[in-house]
């Protein structure tokens, strides 16, 4: 900005509001120091409009971009919790395992809730392994019980011909 009869050229006197317009290291009103505009934030506050909050806001939240848990991509990648399975599990024989499975998938639904996408993962592996045991170890069960009481009446039935 040039003001007719102002010497910015460092000999004369220049008017206050030249030196404003060309110097970088003085703020101009409603603006940054940079020279970036500056916006009204949700709280009232001044903050940064920046295509990367994160590198200039100290508070990215106050931003007006969605947050993660509202994206697309986020709700496609829902890790599963299983919680199916570990009912399933349940109506098998082997209860301290088949209640831990339903245990840790009912934690990994809560960590998905709270946004915890790491530990619903983790944890709803751990109740999907807990469950197959559980299912696995009560078939085990049920045919290791049929088989022994059918070997326990043939036996049975031999002794009283003898």
């Amino acid at each position: 900005m040039f003001i007719l009869g102002a010497t910015c050229n460092g000999v004369g006197p220049a008017p206050p509001c030249a030196l404003m317009a060309t110097s970088p290291s003085s703020p101009v009103k409603g603006g940054h120091a940079n020279g970036r505009p500056r916006s009204e934030s949700r709280s009232g506050s001044v903050a940064h409009n920046s295509p990367r909050p994160s590198l200039n806001s100290p508070r990215p939240s106050l931003g007006r971009r969605p947050s993660a848990m509202t994206e697309g991509p986020a709700q496609e990648s829902k890790p599963p919790d299983y919680l199916m399975l570990a009912i399933l599990s349940c109506f098998c024989p082997l209860w301290p395992i088949n209640i831990l499975a339903l245990t840790f998938s009912l934690m990994s639904r809560n960590s998905l809730l709270q946004g915890n996408v790491d530990g619903a993962r983790r944890l709803g592996r751990n109740a999907m392994v807990l469950s197959v045991v559980a299912i696995l170890g009560g078939i085990a069960i049920i045919v290791a019980a049929i088989v022994l009481n059918r070997e326990c009446k043939t036996l049975f039935k031999l002794r009283l011909y003898i």
